[in-house]
């Protein structure tokens, strides 16, 4: 890993909305469907989000159906780091209660 990796990473973790989103992420996969009212904007918005945390390596996407459910990717060396900084902010203020099979009504791919 070196210095350009390193800012990456907090240049594409370093803004308010991509840090709730992260967080949210931190309690399992969801669709951007479900990520939308948490973070209180459109879905275009919140897919260039999405796009900004791929391209730093944050997140990944697995297609399921017509969906993408996205998680954090477990790989990026930075991510332990990422996820004890979280769950220190989850400790005082959870995130909305989105959940993964809330995500799947509806959505089996059809």
């Amino acid at each position: 890993m070196d210095l350009l990796e390193i800012e990456k990473f907090f240049k594409a973790a370093g803004d308010g909305t991509r840090l709730k989103i992260l967080q949210q992420l931190t309690e399992g996969p969801v669709c951007i469907q479900d990520l939308t009212p948490l973070v209180g904007l459109t879905q275009p918005a919140v897919s260039q989000h999405l796009k900004r945390l791929k391209e730093a390596g944050l997140v990944e996407g697995e297609k399921r159906g017509r969906w993408t459910f996205w998680s954090l990717n477990g790989r990026h060396p930075l991510q332990p780091c990422l996820i004890d900084l979280l769950s220190r902010v989850q400790a005082t203020e959870p995130a909305s209660p989105v959940h993964e099979v809330n995500s799947t009504k509806g959505r089996n791919g059809a």
